[in-house]
């Protein structure tokens, strides 16, 4: 029953159904792997914005193996490392990443403070015995130690609905090839024993880097204060051609697929925003 869960949770790392910010992109074409990455309505060229990111995978157009591996690469002009999030680091134990099935209450003992982003998402599980299920997660990113240089990254996905239980990943910041400039990675090992269960379909998954959802605590005048951290930084001028965007997926069978988006300018145009 344990494996079964697992395989139910696992599945659910994947796209997301778009919120309610604009400035969107659609995708470059309707390929098997679709990405679109939108603003916050009220965004403007030079402040803080959250960025809502969407993947959607169609499992008829790819592979059945296990998805090891999302990267999502975005403009070089966007401060997604030099924002307002992760002022704290979560470190969890190399087994956590070894077991990926985790018993943990709440952030798994990681502080509020290095949350930088928050979302849901959606799989399909066939198991062995003919059923189809949907199963329904959250998932929260957060910053992890620095490693090589590189801002480390933990995930956390956890079963709503059917099952219930708690995953870890283990990802990164890195740079990226032009026209990017950098990339967040999430590396999903395969668990022992899931071929035997179940075959396990990502769909869909959303994450919302600096979502208005997320608070952050800092001691004011002998008083612990809640505040809204600020998001990513967009640069004081828009890049040429718009915001572009690029997400590849990788699978246990050494496979690949990719989509990418580009996103418009947001209309208004501020002074650079000023920071905490």
């Amino acid at each position: 029953m344990r494996h079964r869960r697992g395989v139910a949770v696992l599945v659910a790392l994947a796209a997301l159904p778009s919120a309610g910010a604009v400035h969107a992109a659609e995708p470059a074409s309707g390929g098997p792997v679709r990405v679109t990455a939108a603003f916050d309505r009220d965004a403007a060229l030079g402040a803080p914005t959250a960025l809502a990111v969407d993947l959607r995978l169609d499992p008829s157009r790819l592979t059945t193996a296990q998805l090891t591996e999302v990267r999502f690469a975005y403009p070089r002009s966007l401060g997604v490392v030099s924002s307002g999030l992760g002022l704290d680091v979560c470190t969890r134990p190399p087994r956590d990443f070894a077991q990926v099935l985790i018993s943990a209450p709440g952030l798994g003992g990681c502080p509020r403070n290095a949350v930088m982003g928050v979302g849901t998402a959606r799989a399909v599980v066939r198991l062995v015995d003919g059923q189809v299920i949907q199963e329904y997660a959250t998932v929260t990113l957060l910053s992890g130690p620095v490693e090589d240089g590189r801002l480390g990254l933990v995930v956390y996905v956890e079963g709503q609905r059917p099952f219930g239980a708690k995953l870890a990943f283990k990802g990164e910041v890195s740079g990226a090839e032009p026209p990017y400039g950098g990339a967040l990675t999430m590396r999903m090992p395969v668990i022992p024993g899931i071929e035997e269960l179940a075959t396990v379909s990502l769909v869909e998954m959303r994450i919302v880097i600096g979502s208005h959802a997320i608070r952050y605590f800092e001691h004011r005048g002998g008083a612990v204060v809640a505040y809204r951290p600020e998001g990513v930084e967009l640069p004081a001028r828009c890049p040429r051609g718009g915001f572009r965007f690029r997400a590849q997926v990788s699978f246990a069978d050494g496979s690949h697929n990719a989509g990418s988006a580009t996103t418009r300018c947001p209309r208004a145009v501020a002074s650079p925003a000023r920071r905490r």
